[in-house]
């Protein structure tokens, strides 16, 4: 059974998140300050921890960082207020799998461990598969394993040219932000690029990788 850890000293937003995801099947516990989730964190398993980024002595940073020293395969998604999404999207850069703004729709959240344990998945099995492990698998591995980029290049595939808003309306994301980030990470991976016009298009390492991902899948 997927285990959860809620870290956020809000108890309504614990409570809340805890009922529901345990309707889901989730085994969820959670605590109301960053030094008892650090304290959790250290003495039990969890699959994904999901913190608020903003909380008194012990912030989601620190449990971030904590995490991906002492439990790095356990997924962490951040919840923030809008106007500390920047802060979030500094996050995801420092090992963080997901982010979430307040106010949030709980199917945002449902969404999102569907989103990470997928990610955490695909790399559990790509690591185990039987291979060399060169520069184009490591490149599919770490930028194509978040699904959000995935879907996304091959949008870009698919169209051969696509803009911001036509791939926002073709993926399931209601934060513009959000794919901004991800597109950001595959241009400077140099799987996609931009025109004149700021339409993306799909180089010709980013077809490479994507060959590789079908090779991959296929074999599993």
């Amino acid at each position: 059974m997927v285990r959860i850890l809620i870290v956020d000293d809000d108890s309504q937003i614990c409570e809340t998140l805890a009922e529901i995801l345990a309707d889901e099947g989730f085994e969820v516990e959670y605590v109301l300050s960053g030094e008892k989730a650090l304290q959790k964190i250290d003495s039990e398993q969890y699959d994904v921890v999901i913190t608020d980024l903003l909380m008194p002595k012990a912030d989601g940073m620190e449990i971030l960082t904590h995490v991906k020293r002492v439990k790095p395969k356990t997924q962490v998604i951040m919840i923030t207020a809008f106007a500390t999404i920047e802060n979030a999207v500094e996050a995801m850069k420092r090992g963080a799998s997901d982010y979430i703004a307040k106010p949030f729709k709980i199917n945002e959240i449902q969404s999102s461990i569907k989103r990470v344990l997928e990610e955490a998945k695909f790399k559990e099995e790509f690591l185990s598969a039987p291979r060399d492990v060169e520069e184009e698998l490591e490149i599919t591995l770490k930028v194509l394993a978040n699904p959000i980029r995935r879907n996304a290049l091959k949008i870009i595939e698919a169209e051969g040219k696509a803009s911001f808003s036509r791939i926002l309306g073709k993926i399931n994301l209601d934060d513009p932000t959000k794919l901004s980030f991800h597109l950001r990470q595959l241009r400077e991976a140099g799987l996609v690029d931009q025109n004149i016009n700021k339409e993306y298009y799909i180089t010709g390492k980013g077809e490479r990788a994507l060959n590789i991902l079908r090779e991959l899948m296929t074999a599993l």
